[in-house]
C-alpha cells in the first residue's frame, strides 16, 4: 500500500473518532464540570445528528451528543478506515458498500413504516453496517491503481 493511501486511511480514522469521541465528551464534562460546559459540543454536532435522547447512549444519566446510530456509523467509518483494504475492483467494493448501506437502512424503514421502535442495539448494529458501508462507497482507490504503483 502507498504512503498516500496509509495517511489518507489516518486521516479518515481521525476524523470520524473524533466525531465520536466529541459525542461522548458531551456528557462526561457536563458530568464533571455542571450544566452549561459541553452545550457547545451538542451545537456543534447537532448538524449531522437529530440527538433525540430516547435514541442515545447515555452516560453519568445524560444522553451522547450523537444517536447511537450515529454513533455506530461514525466509527464503523472509522474502523473501516483502519482494517478494510481494498482486495477487489472499486466497483466491487462500491456494490458491497451499497448492499450494506441497503442492509443498514431496513431498520429505521421499518421502525418508519411499521410503527415499531427500535433498540439501541438494533441501532448500533445498523449503523456500524452502514458505516462501513459507506466508507467502501466512498473510498474510490482502485485495485489496479493500486498494482500499477507497487
Amino acid at each position: 500500500m502507498r504512503p498516500l493511501d496509509h495517511i489518507l486511511r489516518l486521516i479518515i480514522f481521525t476524523f470520524y473518532l473524533g466525531v465520536v469521541l466529541l459525542g461522548l465528551y458531551a456528557p462526561l464534562i457536563q458530568h464533571f464540570a455542571g450544566y452549561p460546559a459541553g452545550e457547545n459540543v451538542y451545537a456543534l454536532l447537532s448538524p449531522i445528528c437529530h440527538q433525540y435522547p430516547t435514541r442515545s447512549f447515555w452516560i453519568f444519566d445524560r444522553p451522547w451528543a450523537l444517536c447511537a446510530r450515529c454513533s455506530s456509523a461514525y466509527l464503523g467509518l472509522a474502523l473501516a478506515a483502519l482494517f478494510v483494504r481494498p482486495k477487489y475492483s472499486y466497483l466491487c467494493r462500491a456494490v458491497l458498500g451499497i448492499l450494506l448501506v441497503a442492509i443498514a437502512a431496513i431498520d429505521p424503514m421499518l421502525q418508519l413504516y411499521l410503527l415499531y421502535e427500535s433498540t439501541n442495539a438494533a441501532r448500533l448494529l445498523t449503523g456500524l453496517v452502514g458505516g462501513i458501508g459507506a466508507f467502501l462507497i466512498i473510498y474510490p482507490i482502485p485495485l489496479r491503481y493500486m498494482e500499477a504503483t507497487k
